[in-house]
Formats: C-alpha cells, structure tokens, sequence
C-alpha cells in the first residue's frame, strides 16, 4: 500500500468500542451525525459481500448514489467497504477500533487507486484529511449525546 495513496483519521473516542460501534454500524442513522454519508435502504444484516446503497453529499464528481461492498464486518473491531468506478477510481474504506484506556482510538482509513487517484488526493488533500477528521468528531460528538 502505497502511503500517498491513502487517507487516515485517527480519533480517541471516551467510550468502550461496543459504543462505538453501535452507532458506527447503525447505518439508518448516518445523517443524524454524518455530513457526506446517507445509507439508503439499509439490509437488516450486515455481513462480508453485503451491498450498501448510499448518497454520497459532495459537490465534487464523487457525489451521487453509491454502491459500497462490504469487504469485512468484525464487531465491534474493524468494517471495511469498498465502492468507486472501476477503472477509473476505487476506495477501500476501513473503521478499525481498538481499546485505548478506557475508551476507543477508531483509526478510519481509505485507499484510492485507480487512473483517478492522483487527482482525487492531489491538490486537495489536506481538506480531504480534514474532512475524514472531522467525521470522527462527529461520531464521537453523536455518542456523546447518547445515541
């Protein structure tokens, strides 16, 4: 895996990782904390193969409807999707949480390959990686309010 070809968050969440993951996998409520995600008719069960429909808010190319594969589903640990236009730019987007004191550091993570990567992360990227930070904010915000 090529570093300039990926993009990390990292956050320290002050809450056991089954908390996190509760609302990190409940899809149906993405848009109450989520500012670019929204599911759309989300299976009852998740699972390695899983298809996800998802709205994707940008005002790039990248906006629109969205199918993502889940790749791997281990609760409450690691998720990872995979979605994009093959040939042209593919993303595998990965949640790993992991026991830190008496929280949860999520680490999320998305590689970018294709002819389309370079000019995804180009010019853009420290936005990109500001956007991924503040992502996780947002999810440890959404669990600080009790939900």
């Amino acid at each position: 895996m090529d570093n300039d070809s990926v993009i990390t968050a990292v956050t320290d969440i002050a809450h056991p990782p089954e908390e996190v993951w509760r609302v990190l996998t409940d899809f149906a409520a993405y848009a109450q904390w989520h500012p670019g995600l929204h599911f759309v008719d989300v299976p009852d069960e998740i699972r390695p193969g899983t298809q996800l429909r998802v709205q994707v808010i940008s005002d790039s190319e990248a906006g629109g409807e969205h199918i993502f594969t889940v790749v791997h589903y281990e609760a409450p640990r690691r998720f990872v999707w995979q979605g994009g236009i093959p040939d042209v730019l593919m993303a595998l987007h990965s949640f790993v949480l992991e026991p830190h004191g008496s929280g949860t550091r999520l680490t999320e993570s998305e590689e970018i390959t294709g002819p389309a990567a370079a000019q995804f992360l180009g010019p853009g990227r420290s936005e990109t990686e500001e956007r991924y930070a503040s992502y996780g904010r947002a999810l440890a915000q959404q669990i600080e309010a009790g939900h």
